[in-house]
């Protein structure tokens, strides 16, 4: 199934080895289900927001957007978790648009510079990139799911309430690495950081043998982390871009 001569794994190869090392995680991460039932009967911190399914089921209140995850009524209030809440959350991470569009720009991006070279160029090129962008995304998303978890991090994107644009980017930072539980403690974002240099170095399994040591491996999980942040950013002035541009066009 890999051509040993250019040690490169076909398309379909990579999809099984990617489809391996993802039901090996989720493994993992289903085996936390009896350390967390006791959240399940845990009663929520705030009960009284109207808009507490939406945030559950979809991370989201799409009244002022259509990006994923991007909020409209804040600040986001605390509320524990049930592990089933979580389920969904993870669910939806990896379904919405940027599960796919993230992968697929990464994928563009290093079909221009050939990287890895061993990959080539083509359809065939580009297909084995945005299999493997998507697979690890896919393993990155659910060890962050796993330790989030354990550690009761609210995943969840929450946009500020600052004003000024130094102030709401130092926030969307902040909150990036230093994100708050479901019970609104401050804890330095140990799900993100396991997830994305977690997949990084799961990553090695089907790289090519240029690529898969460690120097590469923090090379993919820092610009990795470096994309989620600028990301982040980004949602934070969304709606505000969204209307502008909508004003614009009146």
């Amino acid at each position: 199934m890999v051509d040993t001569q250019s040690n490169r794994p076909t398309f379909f190869s990579l999809l099984v080895r990617l489809a391996r090392d993802s039901v090996f995680t989720s493994v993992f991460v289903l085996s936390l289900y009896p350390a967390s039932q006791a959240q399940e009967q845990a009663p929520p911190l705030s009960t009284d927001r109207a808009d507490a399914t939406a945030d559950v089921n979809h991370g989201e209140n799409k009244s002022n957007s259509d990006l994923p995850d991007a909020p409209g009524q804040l600040p986001k209030q605390a509320r524990r978790l049930t592990f089933g809440e979580r389920v969904r959350i993870y669910e939806h991470s990896i379904t919405n648009a940027d599960s796919v569009l993230g992968p697929a720009f990464g994928a563009g991006i290093n079909q221009a510079r050939n990287e890895p070279p061993e990959w080539g160029q083509g359809a065939s090129g580009f297909g084995t990139r945005f299999a493997s962008g998507y697979g690890r995304m896919l393993i990155g998303r659910t060890i962050r799911f796993g330790i989030a978890t354990l550690d009761h991090e609210d995943t969840r994107f929450s946009r500020s309430n600052e004003s000024g644009f130094w102030r709401r980017t130092r926030y969307a930072t902040v909150r990036f690495f230093v994100p708050r539980t479901d019970a609104g403690t401050p804890i330095p974002a140990f799900s993100r950081l396991a997830g994305t240099y977690g997949a990084a170095f799961i990553s090695n399994e089907w790289y090519p043998a240029s690529r898969a040591n460690t120097r590469h491996a923090l090379l993919r999980g820092t610009t990795a982390l470096s994309a989620s942040l600028g990301w982040n950013v980004f949602r934070e002035f969304w709606p505000d871009i969204k209307n502008f541009l909508r004003r614009s066009q009146d």
